[in-house]
This record gives structure tokens, C-alpha cells and sequence, in this order.
């Protein structure tokens, strides 16, 4: 089984041009400037964040996606800056590395600064490497060689993306906010990409303050500037022949986080993919979130995902650490 699944990577890769699937995260909310370089410095103050997804453990080597990723803002000029390093690994014969840098720059669209347009672009170095000494091919039982089991490949490739963020922040923290963007990513530069091979995303979403009563604090002093909110958001993905559909809710009530969330296509035979379930803890400038994907496709209950998401801010990344800090900075936005 994990033989055949490896060789199915290859094939669906693009065989020696290595034009994989990019990876996913099913917490892609919490990994934002891989989404889309719009928003590249999104929390309006220096910020780090750690990604890590464990995915398809029964096969043997599982499938591993790690980032890493650092993002700031500046003020006075309305542009944000980041960087991020992710490594991808496809069972043992196939992994990827990737470095990014991400500018964006942000426009008012109205005298209250309630509507913002947000345009951002990125640029990516990617090396893709096969090997295949694990595999079995079909020449070995016909009592031959085959070259792809003899020798490894590798490709390097640059690689450029942009991005659009519109937004509504109404300066009353009782309102909800609203937000649509969208990412256009492996654009080639250094050597052409057809447009099967290139990520287009689309994204929609809303954050509504709710009262739900605090499981912390006194209700006295600070717990006050405490956050209650659901937040609802659908992402559309394509890339080559491939869509797909995620969808769903977080709960915030702070400094609790938890959400359920759908990822598939709503029509089509290949429409189900998982259920998500997902709990975080944010406190001041930091925060933590897991997740599990719960298959609900013909693959089985052994296909089974692991994420894990570490954000750490200089400055304080919460509104309910305090609305000072949250009216000082025009662009944070904390969509989920």
C-alpha cells in the first residue's frame, strides 16, 4: 500500500518535471501569508508563526508539511513585510523546499478607514526532489532496470504570486467585519509553469461579536475588553484539474478557541474529503491551535491528519488584551 501510494505521487506529480500538488494546510487561516501575500503583515505588529501538519501516519512514512514564517508592519507607510521557509515531505521519495518573501501594501478607501484594499506580492524559491530507491517498479519483475529507480531528480524553480484583500473594520467593536480576497501563486519566472500547475484561491469571510459568557475572569477590570465572536469562512482552491472546498466556523471566547470545519467539493464523485475539528488557546501575544482531519472519503479512517499552529507576537496579538492596543494599529484584523 505506502508503495503503491508513493508511486501514485509521482505519477499525479507530473512524472520528471516534478509538478507537484502544493501542500495544504487545513488550518489555513492560521498560516495567512502561505493563503495569500495580501496578508503579509496582517496582525500589525511583529509576528512569528510555526505550522505543522502530519498527515496519512498509517502508510508508513507520512506525509510532512512544516513552515515557519516571520511578518511585520509599517505604520506610517501602510506595507507590510514577510518571509517563510516550509519544507514538504511526500512519503520518502518525493520532498520540496521553499523560500519566500512577501511585501503588501495597504490602501484606505474611505475618510473613516473603515474599507481597505490590500494588494500583495510574493516571491518563491522551490527545489523538488525524487527518489526513488524505496519503490518497486514493473521493469524489476520483467528482469530489468528502470532508470527512474537509478537516479534521483531535482528541480529548481522561481516563482512569483500576488494577491488582493478587501476589507470592512468598522471602529466599533460591536460590529461585525467582512473581508474577500484572493491569490494567484506559482506564476513561473525562471522557467514557464503551465496554467494547470498554477493556485488559484478564493476567499470570503466574516467575524460577528456575539455575547457568550466568559469561562475566565470576574467580568471585573480587563475581562471586560474579554472577546466573544463566531467567525464564518469558505476558501475555494483550484489547481490543475484539482478543486477544492473548505468551510466552516470558530467559536472564540476568549481565551478559548474551537471550530469544525468541512473540506470537499458539495457536488461531484469526488466531493468528500474530511471533518475538522479544531481547539486553540490565545492569550495576549500568543496562541496555540490543533486540529484533526476525520476523513469522511473511500480512503478510510486511517488517512487522518494532525496539525498544530504557534503564533507569537511582539505586541500584544488580541483585542481583549486591551482596545488601547487594538486602536492603535490601523491594519490588525484578526479574522478568525
Amino acid at each position: 500500500m505506502k508503495k503503491t501510494l508513493l508511486i501514485l505521487i509521482f505519477l499525479f506529480s507530473g512524472g520528471t518535471g516534478i509538478l507537484a500538488q502544493s501542500p495544504q494546510f487545513s488550518q489555513f487561516y492560521s498560516n495567512p501569508i502561505y493563503t495569500n501575500p495580501a496578508f503579509a503583515g496582517d496582525a500589525g505588529t511583529p509576528r512569528f508563526i510555526a505550522n505543522y501538519r502530519n498527515q496519512w501516519a498509517s502508510v508508513g512514512t507520512p506525509f510532512q508539511t512544516a513552515a515557519f514564517s516571520f511578518d511585520t508592519y509599517a505604520e506610517d507607510a501602510g506595507i507590510g513585510f514577510g518571509m517563510q521557509a516550509l519544507h514538504d515531505q511526500r512519503g520518502s521519495a518525493l520532498k520540496s523546499d521553499q523560500l519566500s518573501a512577501q511585501v503588501s501594501k495597504l490602501v484606505f478607501l474611505d475618510g473613516q478607514k473603515e474599507y481597505r484594499l490590500i494588494g500583495g506580492l510574493q516571491g518563491a524559491w522551490t527545489s523538488n526532489r525524487w527518489n526513488g530507491d524505496d519503490l518497486s517498479y514493473v521493469s524489476q519483475f520483467l528482469g530489468s532496470s528502470d532508470p527512474m529507480a537509478a537516479v534521483g531528480i531535482t528541480t529548481n524553480r522561481v516563482t512569483a504570486s500576488a494577491g488582493v484583500l478587501l476589507e470592512y473594520v468598522p471602529k466599533s467593536d460591536y460590529d461585525a467585519t467582512y473581508w474577500i480576497s484572493s491569490a494567484w501563486h506559482n506564476i513561473g519566472v525562471n522557467e514557464d509553469i503551465s496554467i494547470e500547475h498554477q493556485n488559484v484561491n478564493f476567499q470570503v469571510g466574516t467575524k460577528i461579536p456575539i455575547e457568550i459568557p466568559s469561562f475566565f475572569g470576574n467580568n471585573l477590570g480587563r475581562d471586560l475588553e474579554r472577546e466573544s465572536a463566531v467567525t464564518l469562512a469558505m476558501q475555494v482552491r483550484k489547481q490543475g484539474t484539482s478543486r477544492q472546498l473548505d468551510a466552516g466556523f470558530n467559536i472564540i471566547t476568549s481565551p478559548l478557541l474551537f471550530g469544525v470545519w468541512y473540506r470537499g467539493m458539495i457536488f461531484g464523485p469526488t466531493r468528500r474529503d474530511a471533518l475538522i475539528g479544531t481547539v486553540g488557546w490565545a492569550m495576549g501575544n500568543v496562541m496555540l491551535q490543533t486540529s484533526y482531519d476525520l476523513p469522511v472519503s473511500s480512503l478510510g479512517q486511517d488517512t487522518g491528519s494532525f496539525e498544530v499552529s504557534v503564533w507569537y507576537g511582539i505586541d500584544a496579538l488580541f483585542r481583549f488584551t486591551g482596545k488601547g492596543s487594538h486602536d492603535r494599529r490601523s491594519r490588525k484584523c484578526l479574522r478568525y
